[in-house]
């Protein structure tokens, strides 16, 4: 008898996965691992296969899941079902935090309360069957869909075959798909199995409040996270033309860089957003009367098609003409201050470099290895340090150790790295989305609106890359942990590369309180749209 084919059988599943708190670096994402593979495992399929259904360790610990269902040891013709099962934290549900794992209660208050909510929401609880809850939508829903889909699978209804791959960590730096990368390629040998497509199960987004359309995705937008080491010249607050402050000279570049439309792309209809301030400090440790001569600011940055080598050119522009209006504006005030007090002023000059050009020079000045003494002990002695803080920390002391350069800006990444994905003109992904449209359209009347790039970014990232050797270099030299602290598996992901497509449930509100899930339309629409579109996958490939 099948368990999660119907709406019931589903919610109870779905459900079940919610109240388990796997919470990203938390135990939950342990507990959750542990539990789809306890629900899995209740299939006959894998009680007869039992190497089928595996959990496979991540490098910090935890555990992502694998699911294989081939009927047939002659076909080749595999499909991957691609989710995360992590979720972000729940300090935004406040007085009802208690409840955010609960769906049946919380909906429950969440309705004896709908007075408090936004109209949209009011409109939402008055118009369909709504399940509140963190995860409901982000995306547990997506998780219990393919393994509704393992379940058909087992029975034999594709005519290929199903692998599902859920992973911890994708809401902070995507460390399950990173390694997931590399057991996707592993089981693609050890199975002999040809990848045609991935599917993914990312809920549908809403662009706008109050927008009703469902989407489909055939791509995933990057992100890079360039920032930029802003060492000036240090002084006491008294004499504060006699130095260069860093928080100035970082000021300078965020106004440079924040909302600057040059780095919007666009992809037809498409474009991505504009920069934005994500981080921005000095790095004084202590209160002194010393100005800080040393700042930092960081920047989300999203793409479609530029290259990167591209990228860190515009991106050193951008530091240069901050540089320039910098020196200009600090000159002029130390001309107005000059005509007050003796003072003679000067004209400073900011060397604005690259990561690689100071690590270069430090070699150059201290050897290889002190510097790798450096930074093995900058990383013993911070294991739990965020990365971003890590990186700013030894840009900082590469920069303290070559003074001669100062003033000066230094541009450098640091993690996360999700690189851009398109299948949207791939002859058997443009196929399959064209059907499923218009079989939603004339099986269930619905709107259904191909996207090309998924905004919220995805482990979607991950299943290929084609960017060049010379491209890839400009970016991976400029960035200080990659390969070491931080790793993105090229070589396995380059090995994969096959086309993508997102088709999840229809949820609104993820990672906030209200976060919530239509669960009509996940059974009446999305299970059967997803079923459609693997067999068209399937059907397809072999026409090739």
């Amino acid at each position: 008898m099948l368990k999660w084919q119907s709406k019931e059988g589903y919610t109870k599943l779905l459900k079940d996965l919610v109240s388990i708190p796997s919470i990203t670096n938390h135990d939950g994402e342990m507990f959750m691992a542990e539990h789809l593979y306890h629900t899995l495992s209740s299939l006959e399929y894998f009680t007869k296969n039992s190497d089928h259904l595996r959990h496979h360790p991540t490098p910090d610990g935890r555990k992502l899941v694998t699911a294989f269902v081939q009927n047939d040891p002659s076909v080749k013709e595999t499909i991957i079902l691609l989710s995360h099962f992590d979720v972000v934290a729940v300090e935004d549900f406040g007085e009802w935090k208690h409840l955010a794992f609960r769906p049946d209660e919380l909906t429950e208050k969440i309705i004896e309360n709908k007075e408090l909510l936004h109209p949209f929401v009011q409109d939402d609880l008055n118009s369909g069957e709504w399940l509140f809850g963190r995860g409901t939508m982000d995306m547990k829903a997506g998780v219990a869909l393919h393994i509704s889909m393992i379940e058909k699978a087992a029975t034999g209804h594709f005519k290929g075959n199903v692998l599902m791959i859920s992973v911890p960590d994708e809401e902070v730096h995507s460390e399950g798909m990173l390694a997931g990368v590399s057991v996707l390629r592993q089981l693609q040998e050890e199975y002999d199995i040809k990848y045609i497509a991935c599917l993914n199960g990312e809920p549908s987004f809403t662009k706008f409040p109050g927008d009703t359309s469902p989407y489909m995705y055939t791509g995933s937008t990057g992100k890079i996270l360039p920032g930029f080491l802003c060492y000036g010249k240090e002084t006491h607050v008294g004499e504060p033309l006699a130095g260069m402050n860093g928080n100035a000279m970082a000021a300078e570049i965020t106004r440079e860089l924040e909302w600057n439309v040059d780095y919007v792309e666009t992809f037809r209809d498409e474009a991505t957003p504009v920069p934005a301030n994500l981080i921005q400090k000095d790095l004084k440790d202590h209160y002194s009367v010393q100005i800080p001569h040393a700042a930092v600011t960081l920047f989300n940055l999203m793409l479609f098609n530029r290259p990167l080598s591209e990228i860190t050119n515009m991106l050193i522009n951008s530091a240069q003409k901050a540089a320039a209006s910098f020196e200009n504006r600090l000159y002029k005030k130390s001309q107005q201050v000059s005509k007050i007090i003796p003072f003679t002023p000067i004209k400073e000059k900011i060397k604005v470099i690259t990561f690689n050009e100071l690590y270069e020079h430090a070699v150059e000045k201290y050897g290889q290895e002190e510097l790798d003494r450096r930074e093995n002990m900058l990383q013993t002695n911070n294991p739990n340090a965020d990365e971003r803080e890590l990186t700013i920390q030894y840009v900082f002391e590469l920069a303290s150790l070559c003074r001669d350069l100062a003033p000066m800006t230094v541009l450098f990444y640091t993690p996360p790295f999700y690189p851009a994905v398109c299948s949207s003109d791939h002859p058997l992904i443009k196929h399959t989305t064209e059907k499923v449209v218009q079989h939603a359209r004339e099986k269930f009347n619905s709107k259904l609106v191909n996207v090309h790039y998924f905004s919220g970014l995805s482990d979607l990232s991950y299943i290929g890359f084609k960017g060049d050797a010379h491209d890839l270099s400009s970016f991976t030299s400029n960035f200080p942990l990659l390969g070491s602290r931080y790793n993105i598996p090229f070589d396995d992901m380059k090995e994969i590369d096959i086309p993508v497509i997102n088709i999840g449930p229809l949820g609104k509100d993820a990672h906030q309180w209200t976060e919530r899930l239509e669960i009509n339309k996940v059974m009446d629409e999305t299970h059967p749209l997803i079923v459609y579109a693997m067999e068209t996958l399937f059907e397809n490939s072999r026409k090739k």
